[in-house]
């Protein structure tokens, strides 16, 4: 993909989507984390907004690889054999073994 038409997906879908979609949560997100800062912040010490950012940017990426990622890489790489659904394995017959017989007494 050329740079020139990633930079018009960037600007033309994506960042207007996470205007619309999750500004306002991922606001809300952020004001819940400086809240929890600044109760454990010593008298004196400031908040850095790098450091915000920072901590939020990595639960982010972990957000994304635990959560988001995963049905995204079914979608672009779909199983070709799926594991069967567990009512399909209990259904199969068992088999007893011939010899295993108790005797009568």
């Amino acid at each position: 993909m050329s740079e020139e038409l990633a930079f018009r997906i960037q600007l033309g879908i994506i960042l207007p989507k996470l205007k619309e979609k999750i500004a306002s949560s991922t606001s809300e997100i952020l004001g819940d984390l400086v809240t929890v800062l600044r109760a454990g912040t010593r008298e004196g010490e400031e908040l850095e907004i790098e450091s915000i950012k920072e901590m939020f940017m990595k639960d982010f990426e972990i957000f994304l690889n635990d959560v988001i990622l995963p049905d995204i890489e079914k979608q672009i790489h779909p199983s070709v054999e799926e594991e069967p659904a567990p009512e399909e394995a209990a259904e199969e017959p068992e088999v007893e073994e011939a010899g295993e017989e108790e005797p009568e007494e």
